[in-house]
């Protein structure tokens, strides 16, 4: 059985997902989320970790760019299928140098439209992504990218890590990708299962360390030296 986790805010979307994921009979749907906090409050107490995670990019309380980070880093056995009504192909390409295998658009909860048919006919994309995903293999949605060849991926943070910041332990790392998403102190504890000394002690030793003063400072320190990758970057619409 295939354990899939699904992610989005929008409720009409998440019940079509829900209904196509479904379909299948091999597929079993173990969490179902409305924001980035409720999805990793989830993994940390679901009996197993999803094979496959269906992400959408533009969500509150943590967004698409900032989870993938968060869960590649943390969680590295998920394979994360970014799903997004719009397209921006910045935002996107840094979704997939981050770590996400594969990309599809919410055209495929339209399967009877004009564009989807006029462009993959009785195909099914989502199905597709999935079996991508689990033989490690890229899938990005062609209403996406036309010539996905092109997609020039940027170094990923991880990347950057490994190379500028090794000494960084694993705890500050991902308190600073979650600091970027502007989680209370409360919240990341909650996340990391830390004490909430414990999180304010992470910010006041990578204050130090980076010469900052306020967790906007740090969240600016890392996003112009690529510890983070912030969506508004990317992405001016969002938050």
């Amino acid at each position: 059985m295939l354990r899939i986790a699904i992610a989005e805010d929008e409720e009409k979307h998440l019940k079509a997902i829900i209904k196509e994921v479904t379909a299948y009979k091999k597929n079993e749907i173990n969490i179902v989320s409305n924001n980035g906090y409720e999805l990793l409050m989830a993994l940390q107490t679901v009996k197993q970790l999803p094979d496959i995670l269906l992400l959408d990019i533009k969500m509150p309380k943590m967004d698409g760019l900032l989870l993938t980070q968060y869960i590649s880093f943390k969680h590295p056995s998920i394979k994360i299928i970014g799903v997004s009504s719009y397209s921006n192909e910045a935002l996107v390409t840094e979704v997939l140098s981050e770590g996400a295998c594969g990309f599809i658009t919410k055209f495929f909860l339209h399967r009877a439209s004009a564009i989807y048919q006029g462009t993959y006919g009785s195909r099914n994309i989502l199905v597709e992504s999935i079996e991508a995903a689990l033989e490690n293999k890229e899938y990005i949605d062609i209403l996406l990218f036309n010539q996905c060849g092109s997609l020039k991926k940027s170094k990923s943070s991880k990347a950057i890590i490994r190379e500028n910041y090794e000494n960084i332990p694993n705890t500050h790392i991902e308190y600073l990708i979650l600091n970027a998403a502007n989680l209370s102190h409360t919240e990341i504890a909650k996340i990391m299962n830390k004490s909430l000394a414990s999180v304010k002690n992470y910010f006041n030793l990578l204050s130090a360390e980076f010469n900052v003063s306020t967790r906007s400072e740090l969240v600016y320190y890392c996003t112009t030296n690529g510890i983070v990758k912030h969506p508004s970057y990317y992405d001016k619409t969002a938050d």
